[in-house]
């Protein structure tokens, strides 16, 4: 996954900020900018 890819957490639109080899990305909600660490099973792309 591309940093600034759109995915969908807990099924609302996230944007990728960046990734880690160990598998964690940090995604943040462009509606209220929060930035999160998540996993990348817990989020899906966007197609």
């Amino acid at each position: 996954m591309a940093n600034e890819e759109k995915v969908i957490y807990q099924g609302k639109e996230h944007i990728i900020v960046h990734q880690y080899e160990s598998g964690y990305v940090e995604i943040r909600n462009p509606a209220n900018r929060n930035i999160e660490l998540v996993h990348q099973s817990e989020i899906e792309s966007r197609k």
